[in-house]
């Protein structure tokens, strides 16, 4: 039973008594006759112990009853004091407050990601989303989980995600993806199904446990589908048929002295209508562009010189640590 049911029920029962008590007056002093009001009084003077006089004189059926009130009454003030105490001992006020700011917080996030499961591979993507510098939300149902969640210093919700009102209540219709990486692909396809129908528009990165649910998660909605048992067995394959072409994708990811990343241009920059010699991408940055996404999705590998580079056009490039943040400096 928690602090504040116990309060709660302390308090009901304290009413009841009072209640209680005044009835029993009304029924028990017929010669006198006491309307509600002044039986009523005599309970809460009664129940007080203030000692004040009798409203009216008492029968010694009035008398046994007052006693019974006062044992009862105090027996209830004694249990809604101990409630009271314990209440506030155990902190549930603290956490209720708590909960209520990171609400209030989450209801001021916009363009945020919302991560449904806290697990091995949720973790891990909220740490590496929150070392990117993007706004995180995870929901997770494990409360033994809540105590990491509330470490690491970024809003939660303990709920389960696939109840629509959590996903709303995480701000699925301003954020800007969202990552199911729940342990059952059930889970996942129906958590897809329900966000993509309330927010079409959002990008959906789904996790899969078997192959056969790849086509139903991508019928769901989902942007994008990741199943970690292929890209196991694409790695292991991978290390054992180019393993310097992995040492260099894990060089690129870990951005110890070559980093890969992408960059858009937008429709005030310089690059637009510039042909990529002309932009001097690479004399500036350090960087090499291997690539261009269009707008409608065509991506461009090894890009010629004399390609044109447009307004929404993503550039994905390769280079030294630290070239990235050398396109601002390009606009």
């Amino acid at each position: 039973m928690s602090p504040l049911f116990r309060l709660i029920l302390s308090l009901g029962t304290l009413l009841s008594v009072f209640l209680v008590g005044t009835v029993g007056y009304m029924a028990l002093e017929t010669e006198a006759n006491p309307p509600f009001l002044d039986a009523a009084y005599m309970t809460a003077i009664t129940l007080s112990t203030v000692g004040y006089q009798e409203v009216w004189e008492l029968s010694p059926a009035g008398r046994v009853w007052t006693s019974l009130i006062i044992l009862f009454g105090i027996a209830a003030a004694s249990f809604s004091l101990t409630s009271m105490v314990t209440l506030f001992v155990s902190g549930e006020i603290q956490e209720a407050r708590g909960r209520k700011r990171m609400q209030q917080s989450i209801d001021r996030m916009n363009d945020h990601v919302i991560i449904c499961g806290f697990g091995r591979m949720g973790s891990l993507v909220m740490e590496g989303l929150k070392g990117r510098g993007v706004s995180v939300l995870v929901i997770e149902n494990d409360r033994s989980l809540e105590e990491d969640l509330h470490g690491s210093g970024i809003p939660y919700i303990m709920g389960d995600a696939t109840e629509e009102e959590h996903l709303e209540q995480a701000g699925l219709m301003r954020a800007s993806a969202l990552v199911t990486v729940l342990p059952t692909d059930s889970d996942n396809v129906f958590i897809t199904l329900t966000a993509h129908t309330l927010n079409p528009k959002m990008q959906i990165i789904a996790r899969a446990e078997q192959s056969s649910t790849l086509r139903k998660l991508k019928r769901a909605g989902a942007s994008s589908v990741i199943c970690p048992q292929i890209i196991g067995a694409t790695r292991i394959t991978n290390v054992l048929t180019r393993p310097n072409v992995v040492d260099f994708v894990e060089m690129a990811s870990k951005g110890v002295d070559l980093e890969m990343d992408e960059y858009i241009i937008n429709s005030t920059s310089r690059l637009a209508g510039v042909s990529l010699k002309k932009s001097l991408v690479r004399e500036k940055t350090g960087a090499t562009v291997v690539a261009i996404k269009r707008t409608d999705g065509q991506t461009l590998f090894n890009p010629d010189p004399s390609i044109v580079l447009d307004a929404g056009d993503t550039l994905i490039i390769v280079g030294p640590a630290g070239a990235s943040e050398k396109f601002d400096q390009l606009d």
